[in-house]
């Protein structure tokens, strides 16, 4: 059971943050706390709520007037605690601490809940445990452990006073705050939530039943295609069987045609050479008769040798021939270099020196400059600062120095143009210059010195007024304190005493204490009466007469209980059985539905039985776990297939893309080499240019845009040589005439327009016209000539025609061989390489669909063995419910013998317990009706207590008044002398001040005047002397620098300067003298270098002739060997078989096409029975039908759950708000009756109406009724404002009896509020008999707070008048006291019942 046991309080509203925690102690069974208005006493009951439910009182949600106002005590921080050592139900003991700080800020504060801790002591290991929570942790903590609901706290135990008649509020506030301590909106809640659920799974299950339907219709379509499927699957194996044959023979065949074609290549390859030979032999030939023609009459190759020939070139690089003019031209033009270095750094010198001479002449001009600046200085300085001085002048007419004598205004008046100053003239003037500066500054001193004595004097004689006047004044002070003083106490005096009317008088007290001890008499003569104690004997036998009905209702409650709990476990047997029945169908239509998938593997023989449907499912999990298991391998074994194409693929394709990459490598170059200004495009514009200027007699086959850049120079060096003698060789025009006859018979194709020749005597009649061609005596060509002019004019453009070739030759050549390997590149892209890339294409789509076979097999197994794995353990279920069925049976059987040995039925227990029910309430009212008359009894007991005790206050009460008014009266007397005492001192204290206060006011205006007067002095001397030290200053500056100057010795730096230019320029004139005199010579020496190279070029033209003749025949011997091997090769052959071998391929081909054909037709029939298969309406169909199955049943069941329920929550909540209303009215009551004392309520009432038919919807409206005779009205608006307080706390202490079992403790503040005298009384009389009914309860607690001591006096005299538990030792008391800051806090004490 919980309690409250110590409550500490700092920062709370008016309890100081900063002074001493105030500590209240509960004690059992009554805690009483008393204190005036505005104490803060209603604190209390503030801090008991927040530190249980962290609610903050009404009105404060914010929370920032609950802590002490921070500007109260002048601080922008303050932090408040509250601690509550209490016990929790379980027994533990915890203190809870909850602490809070305020801000201030500018405008606002601002309130901030800290966490908060419990601490406890471990009961295991008897250690201190502090546990940290966050504020709403804590909030939901608290109440747990204390065993009580939050709504009960916080408006039943711990109720605020402003809230206190809130059973009396309107309705909509009264139904909200029993709602929440019924707690009847979260049941209700959840009957909602049943019942929403209960419509969502309806729903649902309809909607499975509509999608059963249609999955049952999709699963017989699925099985018409997977038997399609089937035999597609048997159409394509054969053709692929078929394919493999055909694609065996081609292989065959185009092994032939690789062979074939390999020979024909050979033969290809070797005609190419020769040609290739013939070719060169042509251009080595060209080469030569353009060597020859440039040589000229220097051609010694028919009287030299080749060894003469390097002779002579040897000879013309010796040291006689040419090697001694090449050493003299290189030592004159390193030596024209040295002179030409030489004149440079003489150049450069003299621009260095010239600007030496400039820096030197500015420098000059700076320094004339600065002199007069220092003249013009010197005058102002002399005549702003008055500066005299003697200077002197000197005298050099008989060679000696004589002074004469003259002032400084004499110097400036002279010296206008001449700014010359001597240096004794200048020593001088510093001196002058010195004395002034000394001068100023003892003026200066003398100023400060004046001015500090005057300033001490002044303030002396100030000093010396302001102690006379200070002295009187606090006199006078003195003097008006203890007049004020007097007058407080005099004030206070007169306020405190009676008036001469209401003065007590000796009789008055004689009389008071007379009456007191009459009415002390009778009230110990009524305590004294015999009926008391009867009273409680014949209480106590209805007592003993209740725990034996109670005991028996005990023991009936007991074994209703074990008859229900019987007959539970029946209904649960009941629930289990229809359960397995159900499952076992269940089962029996899963492996119905699974029958074809079983039948399709070969396992359609299991049979299941109710009693063991386990063993059969074992078997066929076993084999379906092993078929799953070889499917697995079969489809590893594929894949293993599938990689292997799959890296064969990427090898091709990785040989493809390098293909690739080449080929745009060779394309960037190709464009690179093909660029506008390339030599590629050089030599195609050289061809066209030639294909023009020579159209009408070049030959087409022989020079064309695709020509050889060899063979244009071949034809360029033919022309040169044709030109180069007025007529054209004879011998020329036969040997081209041959060339093309020889061309024409080896390509069957006229050489110069390229049309084949079909028959023979189209060959026959062109190399007929060649021949005629050839004949001297009738060609048109050999007769053919040009005319000397025209001739030099063509050889022109030949030779620059030539020469662009040849500088360009080799750039065409790397492009001739690139474009020829993009050209076998994107062979090699087009042709075997990509055919081949698409067989294994081919292959991989061939192997991947036998690997989506496989996997299609696999995951049929997979579903199977899903499914049969369902299947056996839905039938484990199945057989282990039917144990759990029987082993509750004969529990059951064991129970109902063991347990139970009363006789009764369920029926007859129930009516025993609602009779014993009835005689509990006679014995209650019975007990109620001796209460009465002890409560009457009670009441005159304690009307008397009171009177007698009112007695005695007054009586007390006269006495001290009477006292009081003899002493008041002498002090009065006492202070009115002394007030003319100081009036009289006061005014001849105030004669003294007035003079003294004039003379100080006229010495100080005195002292200001001086000060302004020395304070102007001093200004003009520091004027004086700052200006004085700026310009001297200025003056030192340049002195120092005409000083600098003088001693540098620049003149003779210019000097220097002068005669080093006038050298340089001397020796720029000699060495530009020798470099003119060594230009003939350097040149006569170039001219005789050139003649020498020029042979040397003529040597090296015969050397190469030579080289060529050589290499010319060398090629001749190696055509004629080829020639010879040439005729034995066999090409004709070779070209037939191939033929053959490409027509086979391609009939196979066209075979393998049309069988590729319709296997591609099926396998897309195929891929579309499959793709039909895994579409959505398809795919798992097996499994989906059987989930639905499943979901469709179970959600079936939940409904029935869910309606049950219902049901049961719906009936428990009906009959639970039935009873505890039924509880707290008979409470009501029966306080009521006790408390009340006005004849026209007889009763109160709590009345809860439904607001709503629908028990879905079910919602409680509650009122307040009260009864005046016959007539039921709502309590609201027809009641004072006394009946109301007494009907909240009655309602309020019915609650608490009602709702907390765990927790005893009541708090009431201010009860008697608006109460009169009778019902002040009796509310003390129920709360008395409360106390002691229930004082017995280790954890009752009831705390009231009060500000009426007349109520506290009646508590104390009806606990004193009830027997069966101790009075409380003391009453605490609430004040507010001065604390240690001045200002006033609230404060606790504890007082013991004797001084109340």
């Amino acid at each position: 059971m919980a309690s409250i046991s110590k409550l500490s309080i700092r920062g709370v509203r008016s309890f100081s943050p900063e002074d001493e925690e105030q500590v209240i102690a509960f004690c059992f069974p009554l805690t009483i706390i008393v204190g005036a208005n505005g104490c803060g006493k209603t604190t209390i009951i503030e801090c008991l709520k927040y530190a249980v439910t962290g609610s903050l009182p009404p009105g404060n949600k914010s929370g920032q007037s609950f802590v002490h106002d921070p500007k109260a005590i002048g601080q922008t921080n303050v932090k408040a605690a509250i601690k509550l050592r209490f016990t929790a139900r379980t027994g533990a003991s915890m203190i809870v601490m909850r602490c809070m700080e305020v801000t201030q800020k500018k405008t606002t504060a601002s309130f901030k809940a800290l966490d908060g801790t419990i601490r406890m002591i471990n009961p295991e290991t008897g250690e201190r445990v502090v546990m940290s929570h966050k504020c709403t942790e804590l909030d939901k903590t608290i109440p747990s452990l204390i065993g009580v609901s939050k709504p009960i706290l916080e408006h039943v135990t711990f109720c605020h006073q402003e809230d206190s008649s809130w059973p009396l509020q309107e309705g909509a506030v009264l139904k909200k705050r029993f709602d929440d301590i019924f707690d009847s909106t979260r049941y209700a809640k959840a009957l909602v939530a049943i019942k929403d659920s209960r419509k969502s799974y309806f729903n649902d299950m309809k909607d499975m039943k509509a999608e059963l339907e249609g999955l049952s219709s999709h699963k017989h379509a699925a099985n018409g295609f997977m038997n399609e499927l089937e035999s597609i699957r048997d159409e394509i194996s054969a053709s692929e069987d078929q394919i493999q044959k055909y694609e065996a023979q081609k292989k065959e065949e185009e092994d032939k045609a690789r062979e074939a074609s390999k020979e024909r290549r050979q033969v290809e390859e070797f005609e190419e050479n020769l040609n290739n030979k013939q070719m060169e032999i042509e251009k080595d030939d060209a080469v030569m008769n353009q060597v020859r023609k440039s040589l000229g009459n220097n051609d010694m190759t028919d009287t030299h040798s080749y060894e003469e020939l390097k002779q002579m070139l040897r000879e013309l690089d010796d040291e006689q021939h040419g090697g001694q003019a090449s050493r003299d031209l290189a030592e004159k033009e390193a030596e024209e270099r040295s002179i030409e270095s030489t004149l440079e750094r003489l150049r450069r010198k003299t621009n260095e020196l010239n600007s030496i001479k400039g820096k030197l002449d500015a420098e000059l001009d700076a320094h004339n400059r600065l002199l007069r600046t220092r003249f013009l200085l010197m005058e102002e300085i002399h005549r702003k600062h008055k500066i005299e001085m003697d200077a002197f002048t000197q005298d050099d007419d008989d060679g000696m120095t004589q002074g004469t004598s003259v002032t400084l205004s004499t110097i400036f008046t002279n010296n206008t143009n001449d700014c010359t100053i001597t240096a004794e003239d200048m020593s001088a003037f510093t001196k002058a210059l010195n004395d002034r500066e000394r001068d100023i500054m003892r003026r200066v001193d003398e100023a400060r010195r004046r001015h500090r004595e005057d300033d001490d004097t002044m303030q002396k004689e100030i000093s010396d007024l302001q102690a006379k006047k200070s002295a009187v004044e606090i006199d006078k002070k003195r003097n008006d304190a203890a007049k004020d003083e007097a007058r407080r106490e005099l004030q206070n005096i007169s306020t405190q005493s009676s008036s001469a009317y209401n003065r007590i008088k000796k009789s008055d007290v004689e009389e008071a204490q007379s009456v007191a001890e009459k009415l002390a008499k009778n009230r110990d003569d009524l305590n004294a009466s015999p009926r008391r104690e009867q009273i409680i004997r014949e209480i106590k036998v209805q007592e003993d007469r209740l725990k034996t009905i109670s005991v028996k209702i005990e023991q009936d409650t007991n074994l209703r209980n074990q008859l229900r709990e019987l007959s539970d476990e029946q209904n649960e047997i009941d629930m289990l059985e229809k359960q397995v029945a159900q499952e076992y169908e269940i089962l029996e239509e899963k492996l119905k539905d699974a029958s074809y998938l079983l039948q399709v593997h070969h396992e359609s023989h299991v049979r299941i039985t109710p009693d063991d449907p386990v063993i059969p499912l074992e078997h066929l999990l076993d084999n379906i776990r092993n078929k799953k298991l070889n499917a697995d391998d079969d489809v590893t074994r594929c894949n293993d297939a599938v990689a292997e194409v799959i890296k064969r693929q990427s090898e091709k394709k990785a040989l493809h893309a390098s293909y690739q990459q080449r080929l745009a490598q060779m394309t960037q170059k190709k464009n690179v080499l093909n660029r506008p200004d390339g030599g590629v495009n050089k030599i195609n514009s050289v061809i066209r240019a030639l294909i023009r200027h020579d159209k009408d007699v070049i030959d087409n086959n022989q020079i064309n845009q695709d020509t050889n850049p060899q063979d244009v120079l071949s034809y360029l060096g033919e022309q040169i040589a044709a030109y180069s003698v007025a007529d054209v060789k004879p011998e020329a025009v036969i040997r081209v005439l041959k060339r093309l006859k020889k061309l024409a018979t080896k390509h069957m194709e006229c050489p110069c327009c390229a049309r084949a020749f079909e028959q023979e005597d189209e060959i026959t009649t062109f190399q007929s016209r060649l021949v005629e061609l050839s004949d001297e005596s009738v060609s048109e060509l050999i007769n053919m000539g040009d005319s000397a002019e025209q001739a030099g004019e063509a050889i022109e453009k030949y030779e620059k025609w030539r020469k662009t070739i040849s500088e360009n030759i080799a750039e065409h050549i790397e492009y001739t061989r690139i474009v020829g390997e993009i050209k076998e590149t994107e062979a090699l892209l087009s042709g075997e390489g990509q055919a081949e890339l698409k067989e294994v294409e081919a292959e991989l789509k061939v192997e991947e669909e036998k690997l989506a076979e496989k996997k299609e097999v696999a995951n049929e197994l997979q579903g199977l063995l899903q499914t049969v794995t369902s299947l056996h353990e839905s039938g484990t279920r199945v057989w282990e419910k039917r144990g759990q069925v029987k082993d509750k049976k004969e529990k059951l059987e064991l129970q109902s013998f063991a347990k139970i040995d009363d006789p009764r039925n369920l029926k007859t227990v129930e009516a025993d317990l609602a009779t014993s029910s009835s005689e509990k309430e006679t014995a209650y009212t019975e007990i109620n009706k001796l209460n009465n008359e002890q409560k009457d009894l009670n009441e005159r007991i304690s009307r008397v207590t009171n009177q007698a005790a009112a007695a005695e206050r007054t009586a007390r009460e006269k006495e001290e008044a009477y006292k009081r008014d003899q002493e008041s009266s002498k002090r009065k007397d006492e202070l009115n002398l002394q007030l003319q005492k100081y009036n009289s001192e006061e005014k001849e204290l105030d004669k003294k001040l007035a003079p003294l206060r004039k003379a100080v006011l006229q010495k100080e205006s005195d002292r200001t005047r001086m000060r302004d007067s020395n304070s102007h002095e001093a200004n003009a001397l520091a004027d004086e002397m700052k200006y004085f030290d700026k310009d001297y200053e200025r003056l030192r500056e340049i002195n120092d620098r005409v000083d600098s100057y003088e001693k540098g010795r620049k003149p003779e730096e210019m000097q220097e300067v002068e005669r080093k230019l006038s050298h340089n320029s001397d020796s720029i004139r000699g060495e530009e003298e020798r470099l003119v005199a060594m230009k003939p010579e350097i040149a006569h020496l170039k001219k005789q270098v050139e003649d020498s190279d020029r042979q040397k070029g003529i040597l090296n033209q015969n050397l190469e002739l030579l080289k060529h003749r050589k290499k010319i025949s060398k090629l001749e011997e190696e055509m004629s060997k080829m020639t010879k091997e040439l005729e034995t090769m066999g090409g004709k052959d070779a070209r037939r078989r191939l033929m053959a071998a490409q027509n086979a391929i391609a009939e196979l081909n066209e075979q393998i096409a049309v069988l590729r054909g319709k296997r591609d037709e099926k396998s897309s029939q195929r891929r579309a029975l499959k793709k039909k298969l895994r579409e959505e309406e398809y795919a798992n169909i097996e499994e989906r039908h059987r989930d639905k199955m499943v979901d469709y049943e179970t959600t079936s069941l939940v409904v029935q759950d869910l309606d049950k329920y219902y049901a049961a929550l719906d009936k428990a909540l009906l009959r639970f708000h039935g009873i505890k209303i039924g509880e707290i009215n008979k409470i009501i009551r029966e306080l009521w009756t006790l408390t009340y004392k006005g004849e026209d309520i007889t009763n109160i009432k709590i009345v809860s109406g439904q607001d709503s038919s629908s028990r879905a919807n079910r919602s409680y409206n509650y009122r307040i009724v009260m009864s005046k005779g016959n007539s039921t009205m709502d309590m609201r608006g027809r009641c004072s404002a006394g009946q109301r307080v007494l009907a909240s706390i009655v309602i309020r202490l019915a609650l608490a009896e009602t709702f907390c079992l765990n927790c005893g403790v009541m708090a009431l503040d201010e009860p008697t509020t608006n109460l009169d005298y009778e019902n002040k009384r009796g509310l003390a009389i129920a709360l008395a008999q409360i106390i002691a009914s229930r004082a017995a309860q280790s954890n009752f607690q009831l705390v009231v707070i009060t500000h009426d001591e007349d109520f506290v006096s009646m508590m104390k005299n009806e606990l004193s008048s009830q027997t069966g538990f101790n009075m409380p030792e003391r009453y605490y008391q609430v004040s507010r006291e001065e604390g240690n800051d001045g200002k006033f806090y609230s404060k606790i004490s504890a007082i013991d019942w004797d001084e109340l």
